[in-house]
């Protein structure tokens, strides 16, 4: 089986573009991903057995078993990358594990106002890229608590136009985000204040 061009990627990068058997590098070297414990000696395709070398290196090596460290280094930077992986996994899934609270506070929110239309109760319409608007809220510190609050801000101006809700309801959301970064400023400036 021949190995994917994601797989000679990664490879790549997990040695930094360099050549794990002489420390030749890119650009100045042609790399190649090799194969630590050769095919035709029972090696496989599987990243603890795959390393990058410089043209020279992958030729000249041909069928020849590694050394014991070179193989016992790239099972070390196996394990490391894979652990590395399951961190940076969970990092992810702690960084998104309230962000669909934080959309149905607002959704909630939002919806909790309606319009008649030609006879029938409607809620107003969002824009295509509300969620990202408010993950940026969300990364900004605005608590999901606030969003009853500034919606009822929006929804209650007058001269507001349908089509403009959204964007005057995150004009509002931007001066709490300022109310918070300026409270922060003051704890810090004075340590005794928090």
């Amino acid at each position: 089986m021949a190995v994917s061009k994601r797989l000679r990627y990664e490879i790549l990068r997990r040695d930094n573009h360099t050549c794990r058997y002489c420390g030749a590098s890119a650009p100045d070297a042609p790399l190649r991903v090799d194969h630590v414990i050769p095919v035709a000696l029972g090696g496989t395709d599987t990243p603890a057995n795959l390393v990058t070398a410089c043209e020279p290196c992958n030729s000249g090596k041909s069928s020849a078993a590694p050394d014991a460290a070179l193989v016992a280094d790239l099972e070390a930077d196996a394990f490391r990358w894979s652990a590395a992986m399951k961190q940076a996994a969970a990092e992810f899934e702690q960084r998104d594990a309230g962000r669909d609270a934080y959309h149905q506070a607002f959704t909630d929110a939002w919806n909790s106002w309606h319009y008649e239309h030609d006879g029938e109760r409607r809620t107003y319409e969002l824009p295509s890229d509300w969620q990202p608007t408010m993950d940026r809220f969300r990364a900004a510190g605005l608590p999901a608590t606030a969003w009853p609050g500034i919606v009822d801000a929006a929804m209650g101006s007058t001269g507001v136009k349908f089509s403009n809700l959204f964007r005057y309801a995150c004009g509002i959301a931007w001066r709490h985000v300022a109310e918070l970064q300026q409270r922060a400023r003051e704890i810090l400036a004075d340590p005794a204040d928090g």
